[in-house]
């Protein structure tokens, strides 16, 4: 199994160092000789604070480009809400800080270096020599004890200075074997994007941090206090870090106290040894990681992981890491009790992150848990439903004071603080991503998916249907009846347009894309409804209209049309192809139940194209695999891994070139984790797929993929597949579930009903 990155230099940029986490603690690791760097994160850190966002009139302001769109006067619109219906940016995800490690011994000279990140275990490693000194050492990040390792180790005796950097207002001191990082979040950060007379702003209730760093050597410590410590003559240092910070909850000031408890934790893990720490570690790590074992039939390499991304041969070798990498970033990005992972995951060492390395909702937050259920990582879904939780109480307020509706509603960004107002700050063209009020419905997918892959028939009660139902309401509230159908109007397809004379025009009476999402949560609660025995005046709503919503139309060229009609597209080959959302992430369209709309969709991706940003391109895979197409979503593959260096000059086109970074990092460019969630749950998708009630068996397997196995692969109904190929045909399927059911197989398109008894293994050969 391709499991381990590994190169023979230093990381120089972010792109090139190595990512570990527990889901709240990140760090990047640079394995610099001379000096080391470790960026760090936690996943709490974030500007802003709660409080509303709202513009004063707004509901009268949507009133009135309703009114223009039903004019058709569709520009005028667009103004019109952009300059008094949109709120202000929301918050950004922060850096925690940075570790350097110096060695004073060192010239910058090496030999025989090779760091490396083994996956299974959670563990970056370096190893090389200078002037004859042999120097080894390890990190990694606990989810057991909640926080960072570092280990260095020489053959001779070497003097260090460990010193470092924190957040914001900060503050950072060393006494002893002791270093500590204070620092403070403003509550506004405006983003590095948009222009503001007042970037920054501390008022005393950003989010607070205290941190500390301490050692145990066999080494002499400098006692004095200063901003480093310094260690003399040491065959070995160990370093323990953690943090605690003031963050409570979405809904409450930042107020915890964080030096009392950081403290006392350390001295709670100071009393471990290193190895214990690190056998808890990788025993936690590995267990999710080894539930899915991978053979997709090509030879392990001992190459470079950049010299193999700058091959122009993308081996299976390489397609089968970048997997295995995805299934990495959601263990190591996404725990019980953490944060949901951001644009960035959770790692982050800018001031002002891209796109601010928020919560973006209209694919971006999504797609980057797309791999996770599917690949056997129940727990690690946890977050996604907090924070759609969190949101659901928020919007509440959203609904009822932008549209006078009821439930609840969100736009296109999110953050910390759950906040659900549409941004843009008055910015002429922020129509194209800020009115966009779908992402409470895209949301509530999540949710339902982790009742079908689970069958937890409580957290379907007590979680999932009440949080869908208040999402329900508000498209109850605010669509309308056109044609005979129930549409909602103005509808936006996320940040893409049509030419309109002189003018991009983003609003339109209704979008393929709005329509697909209230569709689908309509169906998904009809489903609920039927499982929990529950009928009432609301359900009987909903099944009055769930079958009057979705709108697919044909082009003059055979393409799912996007809009309310065939317009001209400012851009045929845009990144998004939110009218596919029907298709993937949704099922309510599938190759057999509906294959004329399925060639309408294989049409528009013919015309989008296959280039893309890096996240497109992991939508494009998936679509692909699910049109049973596994050599063209191979394809996608391919293009995704091809190298993009850390610093691309100006000839890049950042919104159609996706690849990979040197450290497998996706490329939109600027890096932005979605893409290896995406990819990671597209190449899944080639062995696996559940739909139309069946669990279709290789569906979309690549003709070069002639022979390998994929074991421990989940399926809806908590079904555990291993599936095993060979000259590109089934050879041998395993189904091992908990629960007695029967369930529909499906290989080479032959339907088989098979009754499975609970932890009893029904195989094929």
């Amino acid at each position: 199994m391709e499991k381990i990155l590994r190169y023979s230099k230093p990381a120089k940029y972010f792109e090139e160092a190595l990512p570990l986490g527990n889901g709240q603690l990140g760090a990047m690791i640079y394995s610099g000789v001379d000096v080391d760097r470790i960026s760090l994160n936690h996943d709490t850190i974030w500007s802003g604070k709660p409080g509303d966002n709202y513009v004063e009139g707004a509901f009268e302001s949507y009133e009135r480009a309703k009114r223009l769109v039903n004019e058709g006067k569709r520009h005028e619109a667009q103004r019109e809400l952009e300059e008094n219906f949109n709120g202000k940016w929301l918050n950004s995800y922060m850096l925690l800080g940075t570790m350097y490690i110096k060695n004073l011994n060192s010239n910058g000279s090496f030999e025989n270096y090779l760091r490396m990140l083994d996956m299974e275990k959670g563990l970056a490693s370096l190893k090389y020599t200078e002037d004859g000194i042999v120097y080894e050492r390890e990190y990694f990040v606990s989810f057991p004890d909640n926080c960072v390792m570092v280990r260095l180790n020489s053959s001779k005796p070497v003097s260090y200075e460990i010193y470092g950097d924190c957040v914001g207002k900060s503050h950072v001191t060393s006494w002893g074997e002791n270093l500590y990082f204070s620092g403070e979040c403003p509550t506004e950060l405006a983003p590095s994007y948009r222009k503001n007379d007042l970037p920054i702003v501390y008022d005393g209730d950003g989010v607070k941090v205290s941190a500390t760093a301490k050692i145990k050597t066999d080494g002499k410590v400098n006692k004095e206090t200063g901003e480093k410590i310094t260690v003399n003559e040491a065959t070995y240092v160990e370093i323990y870090f953690l943090c605690e910070t003031s963050f409570i909850s979405f809904d409450k000031l930042p107020t915890k106290k964080t030096l009392g408890p950081c403290l006392e934790r350390m001295e709670k893990l100071y009393g471990n040894s290193y190895n214990e720490i690190k056998e808890r570690h990788i025993k936690d790590f590995s267990s999710l990681f080894n539930r899915v074992v991978t053979d997709f039939g090509g030879k392990e390499s001992t190459i470079d992981t950049d010299e193999r991304l700058k091959s122009e041969n993308k081996d299976l070798g390489l397609c089968e890491l970048l997997y295995n990498f995805g299934r990495y970033l959601v263990i190591a990005g996404s725990r019980e009790g953490s944060q949901a992972t951001n644009l960035q995951g959770i790692w982050n060492e800018s001031y002002y992150a891209p796109w601010s390395s928020n919560y973006t909702l209209n694919i971006n937050a999504e797609m980057n848990y797309w791999p996770v259920l599917m690949n056997d990582l129940v727990s690690c879904n946890e977050p996604i439903i907090n924070l759609t939780k969190n949101i659901s109480v928020n919007g509440r307020e959203t609904a009822k004071r932008l549209y006078h509706a009821d439930g609840f509603v969100s736009h296109h960004n999110s953050d910390l603080w759950a906040h659900t107002t549409p941004v843009g700050a008055k910015v002429e063209n922020s129509t194209q991503y800020a009115y966009w009020n779908l992402s409470s419905g895209w949301l509530c997918r999540h949710l339902f998916e982790h009742y079908e892959y689970t069958l937890d028939k409580d957290y379907l009660k007590e979680t999932a249907y009440p949080i869908m139902k208040e999402a329900a309401k508000f498209y109850l509230s605010v669509m309308e009846e056109y044609n005979g159908r129930y549409i909602l109007t103005p509808s936006t397809s996320p940040e893409n347009s049509y030419n309109e004379g002189d003018h991009w025009i983003y609003l339109s009476k209704y979008t393929v894309m709005s329509q697909s999402i209230i569709e689908d949560l309509f169906k998904n609660i009809s489903k609920s409804a039927k499982i929990l025995g529950i009928d009432d005046d609301f359900t009987k709503a909903i099944d009055e209209r769930k079958d009057k919503i979705g709108i697919y139309e044909k082009g003059s060229e055979g393409q799912l049309l996007e809009y309310d009609g065939e317009y001209e597209e400012t851009d045929i080959y845009h990144r998004h192809v939110s009218h596919l959302y029907g298709f993937y992430p949704a099922d309510l369209i599938t190759t057999d139940n509906n294959p004329e709309v399925a060639q309408m969709i294989r049409r528009s991706l013919e015309r989008r194209g296959d280039e893309g940003t890096g996240w497109s391109m992991g939508w494009k895979v998936n679509l692909w695999a699910k049109l049973k197409d596994g050599d063209h979503a191979l394809k996608l593959v391919k293009n995704q891994l091809r190298f993009m260096p850390a610093r691309p000059d100006n000839s890049v086109d950042m919104w159609h070139s996706g690849g990979t970074y040197a450290n497998m990092f996706d490329a939109h460019p600027p890096f932005q984790i979605d893409g290896n969630y995406g990819v990671c749950a597209g190449i899944a998708q080639m062995f696996l797929q559940c739909e139309d009630g069946k669990i279709k068996i290789l569906p979309a397997l690549p003709s070069e993929m002639q022979k390998g196995s994929i074991k421990g692969l989940l399926a809806k109904g908590n079904i555990k597949v291993d599936i095993e190929w060979e000259n590109n045909k089934l050879k041998s399927l395993k189904l091992v579930t908990p629960i007695k059911q029967t369930a529909i197989i499906n290989i080479g398109g032959r339907d088989t009903e098979v009754s499975l008894e609970p932890n009893i293994a029904y195989t094929i050969a």
